[in-house]
């Protein structure tokens, strides 16, 4: 735990110190999540009437989906590429903990962003958006899912050392079949599959008010936990193949 405590307080005054040095870059992403969400709004609402309180959470969590999906195995490949990938493996925390601090930190760095670029749209186009704080641990447990199939794309890292395609292709199967754009709605066999599907659905039904069955909760947790095990395994299995074959190197 002391050394899981520690690979985490590094990694946040990593990111800390890297957005400080190039808030520029950061100044410009704000631009641009401003600009994107500001088109979602228009694009996928109805113009004949204004989207409800809860309208923007779909794309809220495809963002973060979108992101942490992407995150660690960005990391794996650069890291590989400036040849400080052995670096890592010779550190105290395993790098599957290492990976799992850099993604709560991207999370948490992320959510200033989200929260700024939200706020600008509320007050700049006076489109309604409530919250409830107990969105959050539903959050936390599809994030959780996330965070899976996240190392199941650094296991592909790994080997490939270049996955951007995997990772537009999962993005785009995310925005499309999760119900980013209509949560209100079911959406058939990929509710019961895709823990980041189940996430809307349950905050968009906790920020309206409605009851949201067990059930519903119950499968988030069991899916998330099934993502989260199969990831983690998928990825342990890669890097004890990759240290007999001696691919985890090369890039």
């Amino acid at each position: 735990m002391a050394k899981i405590r520690r690979c985490f307080t590094a990694e946040l005054r990593k990111y800390y110190l890297e957005a400080k040095c190039y808030y520029p870059d950061h100044i410009v992403n704000l631009f641009v999540l401003f600009i994107m969400f500001v088109g979602f709004f228009k694009l996928f609402s109805n113009s004949a009437e204004r989207p409800n309180s809860a309208y923007y959470i779909g794309f809220v969590y495809w963002f973060y989906a979108n992101g942490i999906i992407g995150e660690s195995s960005m990391a794996i490949s650069s890291e590989k590429q400036s040849g400080t990938f052995e670096q890592l493996l010779i550190k105290p925390t395993a790098l599957s903990g290492i990976l799992f601090c850099r993604a709560v930190c991207w999370l948490l760095f992320q959510s200033v962003e989200i929260i700024l670029v939200m706020s600008a749209i509320h007050v700049l186009f006076s489109i309604p958006m409530a919250f409830s704080w107990m969105v959050l641990p539903i959050f936390a447990i599809t994030m959780l899912g996330l965070v899976g199939i996240s190392y199941f794309l650094s296991a592909l890292t790994l080997i490939f050392t270049k996955t951007a395609s995997f990772i537009s292709i999962a993005s785009y199967l995310l925005l499309f079949f999760s119900g980013v754009v209509d949560g209100s709605n079911i959406q058939g066999f990929a509710y019961y599959i895709m823990p980041l599907s189940q996430g809307i659905y349950i905050s968009r039904s906790i920020i309206e008010g409605n009851m949201v069955p067990i059930f519903d909760v119950g499968l988030l947790v069991l899916n998330s936990l099934a993502y989260l095990f199969a990831g983690l395994s998928a990825f342990h299995f890669v890097m004890r193949h990759g240290r007999k074959k001696g691919i985890s190197m090369e890039y």
